[in-house]
């Protein structure tokens, strides 16, 4: 679908990084999960469409992981997403997902 939308020129948003599991209480809820569970089951479609289609952009959960809201998971959004996986597009976080703009911010 990635690969369909951008073939067009229009860029595409890989949305809700990540573990963004359940819409009750997505605004304060917590995903908590061991470093094997995270990656093979919530990063494994994410890595899969960012290492091969390269989307344009990839949109933050409202979700915390591990006690750290996605918008300001620094492990996520740069550790994992750009250093890992080698994305270079822009991150957007969702409405009302960021809580803290100068952390949010802080990474690359």
């Amino acid at each position: 679908m990635i690969h369909g939308i951008q073939s067009q020129g229009v860029g595409a948003s890989l949305k809700h990084y990540a573990a963004n599991n359940q819409e009750t209480d997505r605004l304060r809820v917590s995903a908590d999960d061991d470093e094997r569970t995270l990656r093979e089951i919530y990063l494994a479609g994410f890595e899969r469409a960012v290492t091969q289609a390269r989307p344009w952009t990839v949109m933050c959960a409202y979700n915390k992981v591990n006690g750290t809201y996605a918008s300001q998971n620094a492990r996520l959004l740069t550790t994992i997403l750009r250093d890992e996986w080698g994305f270079d597009g822009l991150v957007v976080s969702d409405w009302g997902a960021v809580h803290d703009r100068a952390v949010s911010g802080a990474g690359r």
